[in-house]
C-alpha cells in the first residue's frame, strides 16, 4: 500500500506541473504588481491634473477678486467725495475752478492716487480733465462709443435708477459703502491708447442741505493705468510669479470694459502642484508596486497636505488683504467691515469714531523724501496703536489719514483723554534713520453713534466734518462733532486742544 507521507513516483508530465505553480504564482504577481503601479500611476495622473485644476482656478477667481477689490476700493474712494454738498454746489450748481482743483483734483490723486479724473456733464460734455494733480478745463464732447464714455453712461443709469425726489428738487438713496457698486460703475477703461481701472459716479448731495436740478448729474470718473506700480500693488498680496499686462488679448484673465470689449490681459507663470505630486507618486510605484492601499494612503496624506498649504496660502491672502502694508494697521476694506458690524450692533453697543489727518506731513515728504514720510506713517501707526490700546481699532484710509474705532467706551470725557493723549503722543519728535528729527502734528474729529448717526457712513461724515473743523481752526486739535453748527445754524462749541 503506499505510503500517504512519502516520496511518491509521479508520471513524467507531472513533473512539469510541480514546475509550473511558481511560474504561475510569480505571473500572478507580476500582474498584480503591473495592475497596482498602472492604477497608482493612472490615480497620481488624475490627482496631479485635479490639483492643477484646483490651483489654476484659485489662482484666477484669487487674481478676479483682487482686481474686483480694487476697482471697489476706487468707487470707495470716489464716494466721500461724490455724495458731498460742498461738491453739489460748487460743481453742480456753481462750476468752481478753484474747488475742484483744491479739492476733489488734490484728494483723488494726492490722498488716493488716482492719476485720472474727469467731470462730465449732461450730453457727454467734458467739463474738466486732470492728469495728476493738472487740471485742464477745455470742455469737449465725450464719444459715447469708447469705453470712458459707455462707463459714464452705466453710471447714469445706476443713478437714475437711485434718484429720489426731495425739497427743492433731487437726490439719491443712500448706500451702505459696502454696497457702493448700487450707485457706482467701475471697470476696465482706454484713456490716451493705456487700459486703465476706472469708477464713475454721479455727484450728489448727502444731508440735503442742497438739491440737484432737475436732469442729469454731473459724473465724476477717476482712473488709475494698468501700470508697473498698479502690478505691484495688487501683487503684493497673490504672490504671483511673473505676473505682467500685456494688450494681447490671449492671457489668462482677460480685461473687459463694459461694452464687452477686451482690451487686453493679464498673464503669470501658473503654479502647477500635480509636478510635486509626481515627485512622490513615482518612488510610491517603485517601492511600493505591491501595496496598493499602503500607496493610495501616502498619496492621500500628501493631497490633504497640499490641500492645506494651498488653504493656508488663501487664509494669509485674506488676511493681507485686510492690513495695510506700510503700518500694519488695519486697511480701509478691514475698517469698513468693522464699521458696518459696529453700525447693525449699535442698540446694544454704542460706539465713537475719531477721524485724524496728519499735520505738516506733507513738509517732511518735500524735505526728507518719501522714505523719510513712510518711516512717519509707521512710527505714528505705533503710537497710535499704543495709545488705542484695547479700546478700538485703528485703521489708515490712505496717505496720512487714519481713522479709530472706540467700542470700549462713548462719554465724552474719556474720549477727551483718549484724544489729549493721541496729540501729545504724535507731538513727540520722530528721528528718521538718517538721524534727522523731524516733527508733525495731528487733528481729530470726533462723532459718538447713535447721537451723529446711524449709519456707518453718517458717523463717518460727521468725524470728517469735525476733522474739517478741526483743520480749519488751527490744526493740532480735537473737534466734537457735536460742537459743530448743526443745520439750524447752532453756535460752535469747544474743542480739546494738544496739552
Amino acid at each position: 500500500m503506499p505510503q500517504r507521507y512519502g516520496l511518491i513516483q509521479h508520471p513524467a508530465g507531472s513533473a512539469r506541473q510541480t514546475f509550473g505553480l511558481p511560474a504561475l504564482v510569480a505571473m500572478f504577481s507580476a500582474i498584480l504588481i503591473t495592475l497596482s503601479a498602472l492604477s497608482l500611476f493612472f490615480v497620481g495622473g488624475v490627482a496631479s491634473e485635479a490639483a492643477d485644476t484646483i490651483a489654476i482656478e484659485k489662482q484666477n477667481v484669487l487674481f478676479e477678486n483682487a482686481i474686483r477689490d480694487r476697482q471697489n476700493l476706487m468707487a470707495r474712494d470716489q464716494l466721500g467725495l461724490a455724495r458731498w454738498d460742498r461738491s453739489v454746489e460748487h460743481v453742480s450748481l456753481n462750476f468752481s475752478r478753484h474747488f475742484i482743483e483744491n479739492e476733489l483734483v488734490s484728494s483723488l490723486w494726492h490722498d488716493f492716487g488716482h492719476d485720472r479724473s474727469f467731470l462730465v456733464g449732461p450730453g457727454g460734455r467734458i467739463l474738466m480733465a486732470a492728469l495728476q494733480g493738472e487740471t485742464d478745463f477745455t470742455q469737449r464732447n465725450l464719444d459715447p462709443q469708447v469705453s470712458l464714455g459707455a462707463l459714464v453712461e452705466l453710471a447714469l443709469v445706476r443713478h437714475n435708477t437711485n434718484r429720489l425726489k426731495i425739497d427743492g428738487g433731487f437726490s439719491q438713496r443712500q448706500v451702505k459703502a459696502s454696497h457702493v457698486e448700487e450707485i457706482a460703475a467701475y471697470g476696465f477703461v482706454e484713456i490716451d491708447g493705456s487700459t486703465m481701472i476706472a469708477s464713475a459716479m454721479a455727484i450728489v448731495p448727502d444731508d440735503g442741505a442742497v438739491a440737484l436740478p432737475d436732469g442729469p448729474p454731473v459724473i465724476l470718473v477717476s482712473a488709475r493705468p494698468i501700470d508697473a506700480s498698479f502690478i505691484d500693488d495688487i501683487n503684493a498680496q497673490l504672490k504671483l510669479s511673473g505676473l505682467v499686462y500685456s494688450q494681447n488679448p490671449n492671457g489668462l484673465v482677460p480685461a473687459i470694459d463694459v461694452q464687452a470689449q477686451t482690451l487686453g490681459s493679464f498673464s503669470w507663470e501658473i503654479y502647477r502642484p500635480g509636478h510635486e505630486i509626481w515627485v512622490v507618486v513615482v518612488p510610491v510605484v517603485v517601492v511600493l508596486c505591491g501595496l496598493l492601499l499602503a500607496a493610495t494612503l501616502v498619496l492621500g496624506r500628501y493631497i490633504g497636505r497640499l490641500s492645506l498649504r494651498l488653504e493656508t496660502s488663501e487664509r494669509r491672502n485674506r488676511e493681507l488683504a485686510l492690513r495695510d502694508t506700510l503700518s500694519g494697521l488695519a486697511n480701509r476694506l478691514c475698517f469698513d467691515q468693522a464699521l458696518t458690524n459696529a453700525s447693525e450692533r449699535l442698540a446694544h453697543a454704542p460706539f465713537a469714531v475719531i477721524a485724524s489727518d496728519l499735520d505738516r506731513f506733507k513738509a517732511v515728504n518735500d524735505i526728507h523724501g518719501h522714505g523719510a514720510g513712510d518711516e512717519v506713517i509707521r512710527v505714528v501707526a505705533e503710537r497710535l496703536r499704543h495709545a488705542v490700546g484695547e479700546h478700538g481699532l485703528v485703521g489708515r484710509m490712505g496717505g496720512d489719514e487714519f481713522v479709530i474705532l472706540v467700542s470700549a467706551f462713548r462719554d465724552r470725557a474719556r474720549l477727551s483723554m483718549l484724544a489729549q493723549t493721541i496729540i501729545a503722543s504724535i507731538a513727540r519728535p520722530i528721528m528718521l534713520p538718517s538721524g534727522a528729527l523731524v516733527d508733525v502734528g495731528i487733528s481729530l474729529g470726533i462723532a459718538v453713534a447713535p447721537e451723529h448717526g446711524l449709519s456707518g457712513h453718517q458717523i463717518m461724515a460727521r468725524a470728517d466734518r469735525a476733522l474739517y473743523a478741526s483743520k480749519d481752526g488751527g490744526r493740532g486739535r480735537a473737534v466734537f462733532a457735536e460742537d459743530l453748527p448743526n443745520a439750524d445754524g447752532a453756535a460752535d462749541g469747544a474743542a480739546v486742544n494738544a496739552a
